[in-house]
């Protein structure tokens, strides 16, 4: 069978459609599949952020370092606005605690370097503000430090109690010592004074012994000596030995001449004791001046 020249034709604008549409189906079907890929890598892509991010975010949430937090915001930074909520949340509670952490540790700090209740007042309260299980170890070794330091001012408290007491009673002891002195100064002074008043009352009058004179005993001196309550006496005269016949009277004893008064240190039991013993010698008429 023969084609006509019109046949001919035909054939090739048909053989021509063939060739032309099958190229465009494979170019078509070439694009479909790197518009394909690309999505599939955009999504890789995306999902990658997103396991970073979470990866950051939970690695903050241990509360190792605080700057964990900075990395974990920069990762979510990358996401999707849709995929940042949740992983915003997270963190930021991450910040806030270790925003109490921080002012906590600096309160310990100034309570360590001037230890006294106002500061041990103020760092407490600071860690008590820490309640989040997170920081639970950070609190902790807070806490341990201030115990520390609350011990070390309630030693300085005791001592300085007892430093008080101790100068209170040397204070005292100085007192007393100092009203002790002056006592014994005054009991002193009084000692002093007193003490030539009762030397003169205590010197007794020193009696003078009687003058002797021509054989009689002068008392006239001693009328101011103190009387002793001694009985009145008047010696007899002596009688005359019996001789047989004319009798010859004793001769008298040697008067004591010079009238003068005996030694002022005789005392008046010598006085005494010479009267008698004048009174008794022989020849003597017994007569005592001043009598008894």
């Amino acid at each position: 069978m023969k084609f006509t020249k019109k046949q001919w034709m035909i054939s090739g604008a048909v053989v021509v459609l063939l060739v032309g549409g099958g190229a465009g189906i494979v170019a078509n079907n070439q694009a479909q599949a790197q518009a394909e890929k690309t999505a599939q890598e955009a999504k890789t892509t995306h999902d990658n952020l997103i396991k970073e991010a979470k990866k950051a975010t939970e690695k903050a949430e241990t509360f190792k370092a605080e700057t964990d937090v900075k990395t974990a915001q920069d990762a979510i930074k990358k996401l999707d606005e849709k995929d940042k909520t949740d992983l915003i949340t997270r963190v930021e509670k991450v910040r806030q605690n270790w925003d109490l952490v921080n002012k906590a540790n600096k309160a310990v700090s100034n309570a360590e370097k001037v230890q006294n209740d106002a500061n041990v007042k103020t760092a407490q309260s600071s860690i008590d503000k820490i309640k989040d299980e997170m920081a639970k170890s950070k609190k902790s070794s807070l806490q341990g430090r201030l115990d520390k330091v609350k011990t070390a001012v309630k030693n300085n408290k005791e001592r300085a109690k007892a430093k008080a007491a101790e100068e209170a009673n040397s204070k005292a002891n100085a007192e007393q010592q100092k009203a002790q002195a002056a006592q014994e100064q005054a009991k002193t002074q009084n000692e002093s004074q007193t003490q030539p008043a009762d030397v003169n009352n205590a010197a007794a009058p020193q009696a003078e012994a009687p003058a002797v004179s021509g054989g009689a005993v002068d008392y006239g001196q001693y009328a101011q000596a103190p009387a002793q309550n001694a009985p009145s006496y008047n010696a007899p005269a002596p009688s005359a030995p019996s001789t047989g016949g004319n009798a010859t009277a004793p001769t008298n004893p040697p008067a004591h001449n010079g009238g003068g008064n005996a030694n002022p240190n005789v005392s008046i039991d010598d006085a005494n004791n010479a009267i008698n013993n004048a009174n008794k010698a022989p020849g003597n008429e017994g007569v005592v001046n001043g009598g008894w």
